[in-house]
């Protein structure tokens, strides 16, 4: 069987680049604010202009959700692969210690 190895420092910089984008991943949430309109940004339009502009709102609001939602999920992401480089590493050690205990 062949030997199996992670490239830890890769997984940290993968980590860390991940952490890097919130910036932008904000950025994008914070652009959701700027294009809210007022109630009358549609005109009038007679029975219905409440309801445009009602649904117009909804999407805009759903997508800063959305985007709330995916620097959620960067951010978890990140965490569990600095989780993961930190049990590997420690397994890895345990094991290496177990070997030279057992050879000695």
């Amino acid at each position: 069987m062949g030997e199996v190895a992670a490239d830890l420092p890769a997984l940290n910089s993968f980590a860390d680049r991940t952490v890097g984008r919130r910036d932008q991943l904000d950025q994008v949430r914070n652009r959701m604010n700027a294009v809210h309109l007022p109630r009358d940004a549609f005109g009038y339009i007679p029975g219905i202009g409440n309801r445009v502009h009602d649904a117009y709102e909804e999407f805009v609001d759903d997508c800063a959700d959305s985007a709330t939602d995916v620097t959620d999920a960067v951010l978890s992401l990140a965490e569990a692969v600095r989780e993961t480089v930190e049990w590997y590493a420690s397994t890895d050690q345990a094991a290496a210690a177990t070997l030279t205990n057992a050879g000695g």
